[in-house]
């Protein structure tokens, strides 16, 4: 038996509560990922796909919405019982997430470069030199042309698609056990 399991989400419930009622946006999802393995999941709009995702990381705003119960088991941890601090640390080094609008994500007042230059250095501890090469290796193999001057540009100097390159490029900097994309090929160009 193969129980390499990396992730097993086990009926999980998310649901958000509004002035019209109870949404039961997630209702007893339950799957499992082994480690090198590939997982879709497809549905209709609205029908969860994203609030899934969220939920996994615990990002779902409060109010109006709340993980009703569940059980999110990654490397044999419930994230569900950890505290925010260390949930934080699988976060940024364990899990990540390209989010389905790179707009709302980047920030507008720093440079492309030193976005990616920034998480390399935090996670990856390495010398401002370091991180600047590295960030120009991601760039480049998330197929931005002219790497080296596009790393200075700003996210409003970049096509929808470019800024979800750079998402990619972002999340996978740190080379994550487990990547969560939420359509992250909608904006590509």
């Amino acid at each position: 038996i193969n129980n390499n399991k990396i992730l097993d989400v086990k009926d999980l419930k998310t649901y958000f509560f509004t002035d019209d009622g109870v949404v039961k946006a997630v209702d007893g999802v339950s799957f499992d990922l082994k480690s090198g393995e590939t997982l879709g999941i497809v549905g209709e709009t609205g029908s969860g796909k994203s609030v899934t995702a969220l939920s996994i990381l615990r990002l779902i705003p409060q109010p109006p919405g709340k993980i009703i119960s569940g059980k999110i088991i990654f490397d044999g941890k419930d994230l569900m019982k950890i505290n925010l601090k260390s949930l934080q640390s699988y976060r940024e080094n364990r899990i990540s997430m390209i989010f389905q609008d790179p707009m709302t994500s980047l920030n507008p007042v720093y440079t492309i470069g030193n976005q990616i230059m920034e998480s390399v250095i935090i996670h990856q501890k390495l010398s401002k030199e370091s991180a600047k090469n590295e960030a120009l290796r991601l760039l480049e193999t998330v197929g931005i042309a002219e790497a080296r001057k596009r790393f200075v540009s700003y996210p409003h100097e970049f096509s929808g698609g470019m800024r979800q390159r750079v998402m990619i490029a972002m999340a996978i900097a740190n080379a994550p056990d487990i990547l969560i994309a939420d359509e992250p090929t909608t904006a590509l160009d």
